[in-house]
């Protein structure tokens, strides 16, 4: 099977590198408005731009390397999907736009630019006209958590309300409090095999019922 392409816009502003849009896409362009299914994630990871296109805002643009969690979220959407030529785009979203490998590093750091107001709550968020364009978002930020981390606290929560506005049909795997949701992409490979595995039977079980019975 073709291995899909990933696609990201970068912006930098006092020297933080925030990753706003991201997207693996399969097949030719021209077939790349079709959502294949979206996720929402913690934040940016690895994945570096080498090769740009223009783009607006003071932002770049262009083809990125594909990160472990990319790899992991290709071999679950074409799980999802089964072994048919995939057209079309996986969009990833991210509670926070700040690109930063170590979670609890990032979301510190996150909460210190929301307390400089070098960002805000709402620009993380995307509106639900994006989000009803998908057919499902898998919800899996982690399970970091300090009390301490307030503004980080709110944005989930504004998440949330921003999907359930859209009503776009979610699934994850929730931990035990059911707040937060495993990572899809934990750093064991035994590990990854083994939540791709839980994370397709809980989509059959939800969004795949529902997909099977359009409205």
């Amino acid at each position: 099977m073709d291995q899909p392409i990933a696609f990201a816009t970068f912006r930098e502003k006092n020297g933080v590198v925030y990753r706003t849009s991201t997207y693996l896409q399969w097949g030719p362009d021209s077939e790349g408005h079709h959502s294949l299914g979206s996720c929402l994630l913690l934040n940016p990871g690895s994945a570096k731009l080498f090769r740009e296109r223009p783009a607006s805002h003071h932002s770049i643009m262009g083809q990125t390397t594909i990160d472990p969690t990319m790899r992991q979220l290709i071999r679950l959407v074409e799980k999802i999907h089964g072994k048919r030529p995939l057209a079309g785009r996986f969009h990833i979203y991210n509670l926070f736009s700040v690109q930063n490998t170590a979670a609890v590093s990032a979301i510190s750091h996150f909460e210190q630019l929301i307390k400089e107001k070098e960002t805000t709550l709402e620009a993380q968020l995307v509106s639900t006209q994006e989000l009803q364009k998908h057919p499902w978002i898998l919800l899996g930020w982690g399970l970091s958590h300090h009390h301490s981390w307030q503004h980080f606290s709110s944005l989930k929560k504004l998440w949330k309300q921003r999907i359930a506005a859209a009503g776009i049909p979610t699934f994850g795997k929730p931990c035990p409090k059911g707040i937060d949701y495993y990572h899809p992409s934990p750093p064991l490979h035994a590990a990854k095999e083994m939540i791709a595995e839980e994370l397709v039977e809980i989509y059959r079980k939800t969004i795949g019922r529902e997909s099977a019975h359009p409205h």
